[in-house]
């Protein structure tokens, strides 16, 4: 599912940026609209789930919703003339894109971790894993750390790249 994520905002990307021209301020109304109403159905029904992998599916939804946002917002930037700010907005997006893709991965690898070794996707059935499964344990807790988008928590390119930074033009 991770594929068809990345290509349908490779494909928004692509033909709203690069093969429309300039973009008119009324784009990102439609774009940051759509986007809001996914992130909030995507986190509502989130909450309202009991099985482990619809959960982070669900949650991916909301993921995308956000990144959409971003999208919206640096449309919005452009059609103005903001570069700076659509830039940071564009870089934003992308960022998450990269974040989500890491910490998704792994929260899915433990979902199928104790998928496999309780034949369970239940939530409500699946107490004090931690006991028995340490290890799967700790690749959920890296994974949930990295969602929260703290600062030093989640994607820095410095802590990946050392002291080099990375440069995006837009």
């Amino acid at each position: 599912m991770r594929i068809y994520v990345a290509h349908a905002i490779y494909g928004f990307v692509r033909i709203v940026f690069d093969r429309s021209g300039a973009p008119s301020w009324w784009w990102s109304i439609p774009v940051s609209t759509i986007a809001g109403v996914t992130t909030v159905m995507g986190v509502l029904y989130a909450l309202m789930e009991h099985d482990l992998k619809r959960l982070l599916a669900y949650h991916t939804v909301e993921n995308i919703g956000i990144i959409f946002i971003g999208l919206g917002l640096a449309l919005a930037f452009k059609s103005e003339g903001m570069l700076f700010a659509a830039a940071l907005a564009f870089t934003a997006a992308l960022l998450h894109v990269f974040n989500h893709s890491l910490f998704k991965r792994l929260l899915f690898f433990g979902a199928g971790a104790v998928l496999t070794a309780t034949g369970e996707r239940d939530m409500e059935r699946l107490g004090g894993l931690i006991h028995r499964m340490p290890q799967t344990a700790f690749v959920f807790l890296i994974g949930g750390v990295r969602n929260t988008r703290l600062i030093g928590l989640s994607c820095d390119t410095r802590s990946k790249m050392g002291s080099r930074s990375w440069r995006l033009r837009f």
